[in-house]
């Protein structure tokens, strides 16, 4: 079980992060470092007090596994880089071996409140774009490779099942929360912005040209000052941007949820529906 000590202390860098984010769409990178920080000093001293390496590494497991979500969701764009550094210091804190599934549970309900930020609109966009022939192909590959894989468990031993299940699933909630993304940023996060209101670090969600002149692609993670100068300088008036929206006030109602389970249902139970013991 995660220490009560690790549970609050993550509980007040979410309540901050939360904050901030609501009031300036800009989560601190203090605070991600310093939850890194505390999970891997942490974790140090708490293995050396009970002289287990193994608690040390879970929470460097935790990090990694973190580290993994972080890049892959800033790198589809998906996140900004606030929101996947945040994801690697709750990585860290939470930690992850077979017997702590407390960051496993933690991204199941991130995926599941995300639906609370769904509206009629983004309904209506993810039925469209589940039907796209992307989307098809690649739930295709994901069933295929979901027999292939529970083929493998019949002829593996229980640890093996238990990393084969992991990477599945975790293969699952990735291509789903791709699915969930790309939907809320066609539906919800395009908007039209004037240049003049453009700020360091927005994302240009479509090429800036002038002529054949490219001078922002799309491609770019944010949008710098210089790159505002030179579309005020060539006259350019509006932009597509993509428009963030608050995926931390998900990550605090994620852990209040996981808070209420852990004391009402107890780890123990969580972890036997996850590991089929």
């Amino acid at each position: 079980m995660v220490p009560f000590i690790f549970l609050f202390l993550l509980g007040i860098g979410l309540t901050v992060a939360t904050y901030r984010d609501l009031q300036i769409k800009e989560v601190p990178d203090t605070i991600s470092y310093g939850l890194i920080t505390i999970g891997l000093l942490g974790g140090l001293l708490h293995a050396l007090l009970e002289t287990q390496t193994s608690i040390l590494l879970e929470h460097i497991y935790g990090l990694l596994i973190g580290l993994a979500i972080g890049i892959f969701m800033f790198y589809t764009r998906q996140w900004g880089g606030g929101d996947a550094k945040l994801i690697i210091g709750v990585g860290a804190i939470l930690g992850f071996s077979l017997t702590n599934l407390a960051l496993l549970e933690f991204l199941l309900l991130l995926i599941l409140l995300g639906a609370l930020y769904g509206r009629k609109q983004f309904l209506l966009a993810f039925k469209a774009h589940i039907r796209t022939k992307q989307v098809h192909r690649l739930r295709i590959t994901l069933v295929l490779t979901g027999i292939v894989g529970v083929l493998f468990l019949l002829f593996v031993n229980f640890q093996l099942k238990v990393i084969i299940g992991f990477t599945l699933l975790s293969l699952y909630i990735l291509t789903y929360s791709w699915i969930f993304m790309k939907t809320v940023e066609q539906s919800i996060m395009l908007k039209t912005y004037s240049v003049n209101k453009l700020t360091e670090g927005d994302w240009i969600a479509q090429d800036v040209k002038i002529g054949k002149k490219l001078l922002i692609s799309e491609k770019n993670t944010g949008v710098t000052l210089e790159q505002i100068a030179a579309l005020k300088k060539s006259g350019v008036k509006t932009v597509l941007v993509k428009e963030g929206i608050a995926f931390v006030p998900g990550f605090m109602l994620a852990y209040i949820v996981q808070l209420i389970l852990l004391f009402t249902v107890g780890e123990e139970l969580f972890v036997k529906l996850f590991v089929f013991v």
